[in-house]
């Protein structure tokens, strides 16, 4: 949807991106200006910008960008009660916003391709700022408007306007200023400083000692690559604080506010190196997981470009949220949990929360783990640990207890279409009965063959025709759960610990199907709630094998049971 100045829509209440992408030379810098209803920012942290590049709360943050794109994410359900807008701005350092060419915004649900709202900035006066648009509450929800007001004032006049202390210009020194040479005794500032360098003279060289740049023992002003022994690698040592980037040596212009700005050769140079990076990543997680050799190689990778941790951790965090994503779904392929997949799950968030930030996907982390813990209950009640219920309801025979007394339709497929009986299921330790409003049916267990959960039903195999069939009930996964562990505690059929039925999935087929299908839903995209399903299903003899199985999220597995 296109939007001009002063128009609006609605938009989800979840994380969102906005998008800035241009064709000029000039670079283009995003802020957002968390606002209250005063019209004014609490304080200055609740201005987001280049030098300050994360909200406290997580919920706006710049993202990296390329040489023409800039990116705000904003998780508006984590947005503090007292913000009621968001304004995002953008401001030039060189030029004007009229020499911007190409110059557009969009705004689209993070993790989605598609764009959901977009306006082309068309900037005829001089200014080196403009208020884009803003996210604002409305009716309990959320709204985007398109504002595209220029501001004559500056970046400077613009953010003072919203309430931030912006700090004096600092001067500039005098032109005849002598920048001397580092002396190897100089370590660069600590937030650029090589991984492992040192602040004095060169360590001796020592089998244990860590990988990084430490100070070339045979070349003052030099750093070099220690990895197991020296390497031919070796960097500059560029003095720190005398307007020139230390990483690279180029100059660097004087921030606006408050410090210096980033090297703009590095900016490129670091996004180029985090795409292969963030590739690298994902198949390392999607292979070994966030430990052994290959991981640290990946932090390594980073010390030996100078590139900053911090970016790792947060180009990591979708890749973080994808990899526990796909634990969950592997761990579910079999339809069982057991203790040890729970844990496996425990000890990856607690990795993988130390080397990135998941306080935004909290939520969904915690969806994650509901999950898990829920199939590890469903598990246990299969494998026979079953729940007792009192029923004043029902006469039982002498030794009989109740396991299960739920509300159920039970379906009768017929000629004219399916006839749906309301009534109760109850299962004991000797019989399934179902009382319905007319006469009710009751099945040992010894003529039970089967009970699965299918597609939001609960169908029950029989050897006779009287009591089997299908069941609408409020939770099918736990009624069949139940019922299939009555069964098998019933035959004797309850698995060893550690043993698999015969749903399994093996190892190698879900990671094919995994990679084929890529992570996410073959109908409709999702990435979250994935789950293996068979084309064919297994009641219907199909097989499980790569070509019969595909990923699919959990409404579209169930809109395909209905289908069938």
């Amino acid at each position: 949807m296109k939007l001009t100045p002063g128009a609006n829509a609605f938009v989800p209440t979840s994380e969102m991106a906005v998008t800035l992408t241009w064709s000029a030379e000039c670079a283009v810098d995003p802020q957002a200006l968390l606002v209250t209803e005063t019209g004014k920012i609490r304080d200055d942290k609740d201005f987001v910008f280049y030098n300050a590049p994360r909200h406290p709360s997580g919920a706006v943050s710049l993202a990296e960008g390329a040489a023409v794109r800039a990116d705000v994410t904003v998780a508006l359900a984590d947005v503090e009660p007292e913000i009621s807008r968001i304004v995002i701005t953008g401001s030039v350092e060189e030029g004007s916003f009229r020499d911007i060419s190409g110059l557009t915004v969009s705004v689209r649900e993070q993790g989605s391709g598609n764009v959901s709202l977009s306006f082309d900035v068309n900037q005829t006066e001089a200014v080196t700022a403009i208020v884009l648009g803003e996210f604002y509450r409305r009716n309990g929800g959320w709204k985007f408007r398109c504002v595209m007001q220029g501001w004559s004032s500056g970046l400077r006049g613009l953010a003072e306007e919203f309430g931030v202390q912006v700090d004096n210009e600092p001067e500039p020194p005098p032109a005849s200023a002598h920048v001397p040479g580092l002396a190897a005794s100089v370590a660069p500032a600590q937030h650029d400083r090589p991984s492992g360098a040192a602040s004095s003279s060169a360590p001796p060289a020592q089998p244990n000692m860590k990988p990084g740049w430490y100070a070339d023992p045979d070349r003052p002003g030099w750093y070099r690559w220690w990895q197991n022994g020296w390497s031919e690698d070796r960097r500059q040592i560029f003095p720190a604080g005398q307007g020139v980037c230390e990483r690279c040596g180029r100059p660097v212009q004087q921030s606006r506010f408050r410090g210096t700005r980033p090297c703009r050769w590095c900016e490129n140079d670091v996004w180029q190196i985090m795409q292969g990076w963030r590739a690298q990543a994902s198949q390392v997680l999607t292979t070994t997981g966030p430990h052994g050799p290959e991981w640290d190689t990946l932090w390594v990778s980073l010390m030996f470009h100078q590139v900053h941790a911090g970016t790792g951790r947060e180009a990591l965090t979708p890749l973080a949220i994808a990899y526990l994503e796909r634990v969950v779904t592997f761990a579910f392929a079999d339809s069982q949990i057991e203790e040890r997949e729970l844990d496996e799950f425990e000890r990856a968030v607690a990795t993988l929360s130390a080397v990135t930030n998941l306080g935004t996907a909290q939520r969904h982390i915690d969806e994650l783990r509901r999950r898990m813990l829920r199939g590890r209950s469903l598990t246990q009640v299969r494998a026979g640990e079953l729940p007792r219920v009192q029923s004043p309801r029902v006469h039982l025979e002498a030794g009989e207890f109740i396991y299960l007394e739920v509300d159920a339709l039970h379906v009768k497929y017929l000629a004219n279409g399916p006839k749906r009986t309301p009534g109760r299921i109850i299962a004991s330790n000797k019989k399934v009965r179902f009382v319905g409003s007319g006469a009710g049916s009751e099945l040992p267990w010894a003529k039970i063959v089967s009970v699965t959960s299918e597609y939001g039903n609960v169908i029950v195999s029989a050897t006779t025709a009287r009591g089997g069939g299908t069941y609408q009930v409020h939770d099918p996964e736990w009624v069949a759960a139940v019922l299939e562990g009555a069964l098998r505690v019933a035959k004797r059929l309850v698995l060893a610990p550690g043993q698999r039925d015969s749903r399994s999935i093996p190892p190698h087929v879900r990671a094919e199907v995994y990679q084929r299908d890529g992570g996410k839903c073959c109908q409709c995209g999702a990435i979250h709630y994935l789950e293996f399903d068979h084309v064919i299903p297994l009641s219907r003899g199909g097989a499980t094998s790569v070509n019969n199985l595909q990923i699919l999220c959990r409404q579209c597995n169930l809109e395909k049971g209905a289908r069938l």
